[in-house]
């Protein structure tokens, strides 16, 4: 079969490729959807008098809610229930057309009119672009290879590094090393970025040094693992750059890419190389980004253990959905890709700083086909300051920002209309650093100078703003309730775009001028305190707080205005209470733990220098040691230990696994003992049982995630949990403001007078 003949198969679900009568199949599917289109954009168009409007929205409201019961078992009550609550929003999109902007006259009450109106039809064209991608999404299980595995498909793994410490990176590869997959059909290769031949030869003899010393340590390790060390010539093209100078020197069927941070499952290859046998068109598997630690938000506000992470709802709803129609893209890690398909395209693309998804991009364009497995076969680190976080999503807005201008998917020719919708549906999200700021201030306008840029009353405003506001909110509780909780979008948006937006605007600017910046990992926080990129949520939350007393002292000064002012103040009030849990975020808690420890249940057994057996039970795990629980009768014998042994069977296979651990402190609790161990592995076949140990097993990862899904709360009550998660932490954040604020007022003059 030619490679173009294998490219119009779609064995693995989704939409094909296939003939003439299929591509007629479709034109007629799309003149249809075309025409039901029409005529629902018709419908909500018609004109209605207000009390009639009411009565309509409130009706299909509680149709909605009642459809929306019967979602999760019936895929036709799903659908109606979302174009009704479709319906609701594009009667207010309607309505805001029909009065509610302000004269083009009145220039003062016209130009941030009007500038609002924008930020709403851009979510308006992404809600509905959203809508399309995630209706129907495609839910797939692993596939392992078939056939003999001496003639399974070979693999390069890489691994590319550039600032990482030796000993994180040995935790990657030596989870990389112990895959479960024939020993002669995959090697590890670690791409070193910071001990290329520029760098040990820079001209600063300190650098130079680091460098040299870095190429020493991690070739050292990479021989006693039994891995490849990689370091190229120039630091070009950043990562792109990197991972194709050692693609264009293997051979590999199939290339696995993995972060420095991402600790793959033993599984991984058993779980996503089926699907390369299954279907020769496919060029990618996507697995999602898992990550044991918590991300600021999640630290700061104690949600880390509860509540689903916020890339969830990208990895677990978005991704599903964009696979559906051929458009779940590559991420940079956590992937297989095929080399074929990579030779086509000269390797990893690098024209813009996320290579990845314009990889993608340019591969979809010609054809290919990708799949996304919701499994997590990796476990990440997340960045743990705020500043590193907000680096990180900046280098990821700029990209899809470039990425819309340089190759616009709307221009691109090669995709498919639904590939098309999906990709400008991924690249509008990060336009969200204009909308949110927008939404946030927008009261103050009217509370400060008295404009009115939306021109409502309280009796539209019951009638229109809040129908459209509950079915958006209710509609959001359906399609990502399990991955995402009420308000939680609106935080992450709010914390990020205030510094995202000065990063997207250059690069709206000068779409070439962004580089590639590697996010930090690892670092911490020493000491509570405001971050020091806390000062514009303090502005703005000051403002916010002005705002909202200036529409207080109006509604009792001007009772014959308070049909308008009453909306304006709930709008100001809810824009507050965002911004007071942007304070709770960026008052960043002090991380006591330098790794973050899963829990388990796992019975094993501690193996003393004399060879003792105690029985334990393994209660926590984390890269770097484990907790046991000891009955209390061990207590001198544990005591005593030096470097005991402990034994488990392995997760994947049952047989047993061994390593040596150093006890670090024994605490009494419940009449039994928990014990803190740290790995000390003696030799190599011992960090590799480490490796194996923490991150054996994807279907453990898996379990973790859904106990936390399990605790989904309906729609009433992920409010108050937002809530009760946000005021006690935001009450702190002020105070603590007002004290660095008197400390500052009353220290300045002594040091004056010094």
């Amino acid at each position: 079969m030619s490679l173009d003949a294998a490219r119009s198969v779609a064995p693995l679900g989704g939409p094909g490729q296939t003939g003439p009568g299929r591509r007629f199949a479709s034109l007629l599917l799309w003149i249809l959807c075309l025409a039901a289109a029409a005529a629902f954009l018709g419908l909500a168009a018609l004109p209605v008098g207000r009390d009639a409007s009411a009565a309509i929205s409130v009706a299909i409201v509680v149709v909605a809610f009642v459809l929306g019961r019967f979602s999760e078992r019936l895929w036709h009550a799903r659908t109606m229930t979302v174009l009704l609550l479709a319906f609701i929003t594009l009667r207010y999109f309607f309505w805001r057309l029909d009065g509610t902007i302000p004269p083009a006259d009145d220039l003062m009450n016209f130009i941030p009119g009007v500038i609002l109106f924008l930020a709403e039809l851009m979510t308006f064209s992404l809600f509905f672009l959203s809508l399309f991608v995630i209706l129907d999404p495609i839910v797939r299980k692993p596939m392992p290879p078939v056939g003999e595995p001496s003639e399974w498909p070979t693999v390069d793994v890489f691994i590319p590094s550039y600032n990482e410490e030796p000993e994180l990176l040995e935790t990657t590869l030596a989870a990389a090393i112990a895959l479960d997959y024939p020993r002669d059909r995959f090697k590890v290769h670690l791409l070193d970025d910071g001990g290329t031949d520029q760098k040990v030869n820079q001209a600063n003899p300190e650098g130079a040094a680091a460098a040299r010393e870095r190429r020493r340590v991690l070739s050292e390790l990479c021989q006693r693992l039994g891995c490849n060390y990689v370091a190229r010539d120039r630091n070009t093209h950043a990562k792109a750059g990197n991972v194709n100078y050692t693609f264009q020197r293997t051979d590999g069927e199939l290339v696995l890419i993995l972060d420095a941070d991402h600790v793959p499952t033993v599984d991984f290859l058993r779980c996503t190389v089926g699907f390369f046998q299954a279907d020769p068109g496919l060029f990618l598997v996507q697995t999602p980004h898992f990550f044991v630690n918590p991300d600021p938000v999640e630290y700061n506000l104690r949600t880390f253990e509860k509540m689903p992470s916020e890339n969830e709802m990208f990895y677990y709803s978005i991704q599903p959905g964009l696979d559906r129609w051929n458009a779940s893209f590559f991420c940079g890690s956590a992937a297989v890709l095929r080399r074929t398909a990579l030779e086509e395209v000269g390797g990893i693309a690098g024209d813009t700083i996320t290579e990845d998804c314009e990889t993608a991009l340019e591969l979809h364009a010609r054809g290919w086909r990708s799949a996304y497995l919701p499994r997590p076969l990796i476990a990440g680190l997340q960045p743990e300051t705020f500043s590193t976080f907000i680096a990180q999503r900046s280098r990821w807005a700029q990209g899809m920002m470039q990425l819309f201008i340089l190759k616009n998917p709307l221009l691109k020719r090669g995709l498919t209309v639904p590939q098309r919708l999906c990709y400008t549906s991924t690249m509008m999200y990060w336009f969200f650093w204009f909308w949110r700021p927008v939404f946030m201030l927008a009261p103050l306008c009217y509370a400060f100078f008295g404009l009115e840029i939306f021109r409502v009353n309280l009796y539209d405003f019951t009638c229109f703003v809040l129908p459209h506001i509950f079915s958006a909110i209710f509609l959001a509780h359906l399609l990502h309730g399990r991955t995402r909780w009420p308000l939680f979008s609106e935080l992450y948006e709010y914390v990020m775009s205030l510094h995202i937006s000065l990063a997207a605007v250059s690069t709206i600017i000068s779409p070439r001028k962004p580089t590639f910046k590697v996010t930090a990992k690892g670092e911490q926080v020493d000491r509570t305190r405001f971050s020091e990129l806390a000062l514009p949520f303090l502005v703005v939350a000051l403002l916010l707080g002005g705002g909202l007393a200036l529409c207080i002292w109006r509604y009792i000064h001007y009772p014959e205005h308070r049909d308008a002012i009453a909306p304006v103040a709930v709008w100001n009030l809810l824009s507050f209470l965002l911004a007071a849990s942007g304070l709770a975020v960026v008052y960043e808690r002090k991380r006591v733990r330098r790794q973050e420890r899963v829990a388990m249940n796992r019975p094993g057994e501690l193996t003393l220098e004399d060879g003792t057996v105690i029985p334990v039970v393994i209660v926590d795990v984390s890269a770097g040691g484990l907790g046991l629980r000891v009955e209390s009768r061990w207590r001198e014998r544990v005591a005593e230990a030096v470097k005991p042994l402990v034994s488990m069977e392995d997760p994947i296979d049952g047989q047993p696994l061994a390593t040596r651990v150093k006890l670090l402190r024994i605490e009494a609790k419940g009449g039994d003992l928990l014990v803190g161990a740290g790995f000390a592995p003696a030799d190599r076949d011992e960090v590799l049982t480490v490796s194996r140990l923490v991150f054996g097993n994807s279907a453990g990862w898996d379990a973790w995630i859904g106990r936390k899904r399990s605790n989904a709360p309906n729609l009433m009550f992920g409010f108050i949990y937002f809530f009760s998660r946000i005021v006690p932490r935001a009450t702190v954040a002020i105070f603590a403001m007002i004290g660095y604020g008197l400390r500052a007022l009353f220290r300045r003059p002594a040091e004056d007078e010094r």
